[in-house]
C-alpha cells in the first residue's frame, strides 16, 4: 500500500482511502472482499496511475467501477482505469444525462476530464454485490438527479451527498435543496447507527454522531 494512502478493515471488507489530485483532493475508494479477493473502485475521480498501483499492490482483481454520481471530480480517471483493466462502470440511470455531458460541463470550469468509455445505468430495484456480498444502494438524489449511496453494513460510501459535518452543493445543473435534504433524512434511516460514513471529500464519521448533527440544524 501506498504511504499516502489509508486503509482500514471493517467486517469481510478492506476499505482504502486514495486521495485524488488538486484542487479537489476527492477521495477515490477501492473496496476488497477479502475472502474472494474481488474489489471495485467508487469515484475514481483523477490520479488513474495511483488508484492502479493500489488496486496492483492489493493484489489486481478489480472487477468494476462504481459511481455514486457523475460530477466531473468523481469520474476522471474511469476512462484511463478501463483502457488498462477492462472493467465496466455502473451508476444510477438517473445520472447518464449529467455522466454523457461531464465533459462540456468540465470544460466551462476549466478542467479536461473525458466521460467513461462506456457505463451501464441500473433501476432502482437494482441488486449489487461484492465477493457475493449484497450492497445496498440508498437512492439520495439532490446533489444530482441519481446520486447513490453504497451500504456495505459496517460503512457507507456517501459520495457528494453527506460529508462530515457538512452538505452537497445544490447550485449546480440538477441539484434541488429540499430532494436532497429529504435524501439526507432518508439515508440516516436507514443505515446502522454505527456505520462509518465515508464521503466524497474530506474524513469520515459514524452515522449516529451525523444523526445528531442532522437533526440539530432544525
Amino acid at each position: 500500500m501506498s504511504s499516502d494512502n489509508q486503509s482500514l478493515t471493517l467486517g469481510d471488507f478492506t476499505l482504502t482511502v486514495v486521495v485524488t489530485d488538486p484542487p479537489y483532493f476527492e477521495n477515490c475508494y477501492l473496496v476488497k472482499h477479502d475472502p474472494s479477493g474481488d474489489q471495485i473502485a467508487i469515484d475514481p475521480g483523477s490520479a488513474a496511475k495511483k488508484i492502479l498501483d493500489q488496486v496492483q499492490a492489493d493484489g489486481g482483481n478489480l472487477k468494476a467501477i462504481w459511481l455514486t454520481h457523475g460530477h466531473p471530480d468523481h469520474i476522471g480517471a474511469v476512462k484511463e482505469i478501463q483502457e488498462k483493466t477492462g472493467v465496466s462502470c455502473l451508476a444510477h440511470k438517473d445520472e447518464k444525462q449529467l455522466i454523457e455531458n461531464a465533459p462540456v460541463w468540465a470544460q466551462s470550469m476549466g478542467m479536461s476530464v473525458e466521460g467513461p468509455s462506456s457505463c451501464d445505468y441500473y433501476d432502482s430495484d437494482v441488486a449489487l454485490t461484492l465477493g457475493g456480498s449484497p450492497v445496498k444502494v440508498v437512492e439520495t438524489p439532490g446533489h444530482t438527479p441519481g446520486g447513490v449511496c453504497y451500504d456495505f453494513g459496517e460503512f457507507v460510501i456517501t459520495g457528494d451527498t453527506l460529508f462530515c459535518q457538512g452538505i452537497g452543493r445544490t447550485d449546480f445543473p440538477g441539484g434541488n435543496s429540499q430532494q436532497l435534504a429529504s435524501s439526507i433524512t432518508n439515508l440516516l434511516s436507514v443505515v446502522d447507527d454505527q456505520s462509518l460514513l465515508f464521503s466524497g471529500h474530506g474524513p469520515e464519521w459514524k452515522a449516529d454522531d451525523a444523526e445528531r448533527w442532522w437533526k440539530a440544524m432544525f
